[in-house]
């Protein structure tokens, strides 16, 4: 596209001298890439120079302005709607300049409808709403609220995060709750690798656990388990899946849950991390404030749910 740079200069409202078209060109390449490689690449595309830092301040100040908009928002009344949605959430460490190593906690929510099968074990959604927060749960759970609150027929797939059951338990009590059946998988594997000295012998094991796990016969693997004869870090594994499969017995009928119709597992939420948040934000050698790392997420979480109009709109109107 032909840029008419007569027109691309101009002092608006927000403090920036660059038109709004240049200015949402520029955010999208700052929410895309390392701040350096969006201004070779402006340069590429446009033939128009504006460093890496300028790209930096207007990606975080829009990155601001979004969040500041969605929460002025959040309290808009939306009508109830019982067609199925899921709901998973999930956190990753993003490393930050003062505090080191901080998780920011992502969700994804997305119908039923948007689930494309490819495979029997691969499926392609096609949209989907994120929400991101880099910090604790509680401020998390008020940006992710009004993104389900109105929806009557939600079914939750998480992993056995205590955080995550406790809030789904107060608040949506009569949701569909689905421990994500590969982490429960996991840890029958981790388990087994301890447990059985013979690899032939373990793998024979986890094939039949695992087959009665997808038949509804938790409580017999779990008496499986609880048999055995165990000593020091088996045993401490042990009593370790014993627990995480006892406070989620209800989370493991899987057999039902495919019956009728439902994802098991929570692959669509790994994938969200590394295409929203890691891909930008967790790149070799970077480390963020924890107010810049918010914006940018924001951003990313904006072009992920197919909102960067609103990106647009506030950019045009600043």
């Amino acid at each position: 596209m032909e840029v008419n740079k007569d027109h691309v200069y101009c002092q608006t409202p927000g403090g920036f001298s660059q038109s709004a078209y240049l200015q949402e060109r520029v955010v999208l390449l700052g929410q895309a890439s390392a701040f350096a490689e969006a201004e070779v690449l402006l340069k590429a595309l446009t033939g128009l120079a504006v460093n890496a830092k300028q790209i930096e301040r207007l990606t975080h100040h829009y990155g601001q302005l979004w969040q500041e908009n969605q929460q002025a928002q959040a309290d808009e009344h939306r009508p109830k709607e019982n067609t199925l949605h899921y709901g998973m959430m999930d956190g990753s460490m993003v490393l930050t300049r003062k505090q080191g190593w901080k998780e920011i906690k992502l969700a994804r929510v997305f119908a039923g409808s948007a689930v494309l099968p490819q495979t029997k074990e691969r499926h392609l959604i096609r949209q989907s709403t994120y929400i991101a927060h880099l910090g604790g749960q509680e401020a998390f759970f008020e940006k992710l609220s009004p993104q389900v609150d109105y929806l009557t027929n939600l079914v939750w797939i998480a992993d056995g995060a205590r955080w995550i059951w406790d809030w789904i338990e107060q608040y949506y009590p009569d949701s569909e709750q689905i421990l994500d059946y590969y982490h429960a998988k996991e840890r029958l594997c981790a388990f087994a690798l301890e447990a059985f000295p013979d690899r032939l012998v373990g793998k024979d094991w986890i094939d039949q656990q695992e087959a009665l796990l997808l038949e509804d016969q938790v409580e017999t693997v779990l008496a499986s388990i609880a048999l055995m004869s165990l000593k020091g870090k088996a045993g401490d594994l042990q009593k370790s899946i014993c627990t995480y499969y006892r406070n989620n017995l209800q989370r493991m009928r899987y057999k039902t849950f495919r019956q009728k119709g439902l994802l098991i597992g929570s692959g669509p939420m790994e994938a969200a991390h590394r295409h929203v948040i890691q891909q930008r934000l967790k790149r070799s050698g970077q480390r963020w404030s924890i107010a810049g790392a918010q914006q940018v997420a924001n951003l990313r979480v904006a072009n992920a749910s197919s909102l960067w109009h609103t990106v647009r709109e506030l950019i045009i109107s600043s």
